[in-house]
């Protein structure tokens, strides 16, 4: 009876190695799912993967970047945040792909699990210093050869495209940092302009709007590229965006009196982008479709219907920064309107559209911190960096 009894099957382990396999099958499509969510997947992904490799990205480059003392250090120190998640996207999806193909061989063949790990890593690196023994454990390899090549060939892809939309999004950033100033500030913007005598034309609207279009579908896409921070250290989309805003509002409300269709649009496509982009960032933890929550010619009715009342809303600044403006402007030979009162209204009401999801990205960036864009986390609340012109006219950021 003991005889028969050992030749039978040892049922232990093909309980082990069939549970080994099963488990290689799920963590094998769990992070082909999480792959396809991150890098091909056009929206915002909410895989469990994606999500942890992001939390844990920003939790140690925040704790790294509490040791700046001042904004050079920690633009310096969040710099390559970005480019370090990307990294480790690919690290954690290699390591993934050859733990999940090593539960595999071990379930299919009779190798230990140490072999198991050697002939995955030799089959996922292509090398084929291991040598697979029997049909099974060939096809296993040939597939694990397969993934290993597709995932580096979807990484690359996926790189180009980032750094595609990034060079864009920085090329036209240089383009109009002589007129925005660096950082980028609303009033600074409308007294370069009339410095270099420049009246915004339909082509460049059209310009500065499909700038704005393209990057918000591009970091809502990938919200890893919000994260990139631009070469120059005064200079960050935020606030640059933030400055085209405001010195559109401030001719419509202060000097031209009304809202004309074309700024109307550049506004409203300026604040559909920073509230997709704030929502892309908060839906990763999500599964809500948040870039429809906001339509665009809603917020150009809005804007364009803006007028002067009683009830002001709040718009992020408040008047004594309103009143600092129009004398730096009144300074600079800005021909105002003369009813001050009434430009801060109209003021109030358009920039209300925006100013909350431009603070909340500011913050969340730790953008430069410019004049009217809001606070930032107190242990990054270093002091205000004014433009040239308005740091030659204001002594310690006063009057």
């Amino acid at each position: 009876m003991n005889l028969l009894a050992s030749a039978g099957p040892d049922w232990m382990m093909i309980f082990l190695r069939g549970s080994a396999l099963i488990v290689g099958l799920l963590l094998l499509w769990a992070s082909i799912m999480a792959a396809v969510g991150v890098m091909l997947v056009p929206r915002p992904s909410n895989q469990k993967i994606a999500l942890w490799v992001g939390r844990a990205c920003h939790l140690l480059f925040r704790a790294i970047a509490q040791r700046a003392r001042n904004y050079v250090q920690l633009d310096r120190y969040l710099a390559v945040q970005g480019p370090t998640t990307v990294l480790l996207f690919l690290a954690l999806f290699l390591l993934i792909f050859v733990g999940a193909f090593a539960f595999i061989v071990y379930g299919v063949t009779g190798c230990t699990p140490l072999e198991a790990f050697y002939r995955s890593g030799s089959s996922m690196s292509t090398l084929g210093v291991v040598n697979a023994s029997g049909s099974r454990g060939l096809t296993v390899m040939f597939v694990a050869a397969f993934g290993g090549t597709t995932i580096i060939s979807v990484f690359i892809g996926f790189l180009l495209t980032l750094y595609t939309a990034y060079t864009a999004r920085e090329t036209y950033m240089s383009k109009i940092a002589l007129s925005v100033g660096e950082p980028g500030w609303g009033p600074e913007a409308v007294v370069r302009l009339k410095r270099l005598e420049c009246a915004l034309s339909e082509n460049e609207v059209a310009d500065c709007v499909q700038w704005i279009c393209a990057m918000r579908v591009s970091q809502y896409i990938y919200p890893l590229l919000n994260h990139f921070r631009s070469p120059i250290r005064n200079r960050h989309w935020v606030a640059t965006l933030l400055a085209v805003l405001d010195a559109t509002a401030i001719r419509a409300a202060a000097i031209e009196g009304k809202v004309s269709t074309t700024s109307a649009r550049l506004l409203a496509q300026g604040a559909q982008a920073f509230r997709s982009l704030k929502d892309s960032e908060i839906s990763r933890t999500s599964d809500s479709d948040s870039e429809g929550n906001v339509v665009t010619w809603m917020i150009e009715e809005e804007v364009m219907g803006a007028k002067s009342g009683a009830d002001v809303p709040d718009c992020g600044i408040c008047r004594t920064d309103w009143d600092q403006a129009m004398g730096f402007l009144a300074a600079n030979n800005i021909a105002l309107l003369p009813d001050r009162e009434a430009s801060w209204q109209v003021f109030s009401r358009i920039r209300a559209r925006y100013f909350e999801p431009a603070y909340f990205l500011a913050q969340h960036l730790s953008a430069v911190n410019a004049p009217w864009s809001g606070p930032r986390h107190p242990a990054y609340d270093f002091p205000l960096a004014w433009p040239l012109m308005a740091r030659k006219a204001f002594a310690d950021g006063k009057e």
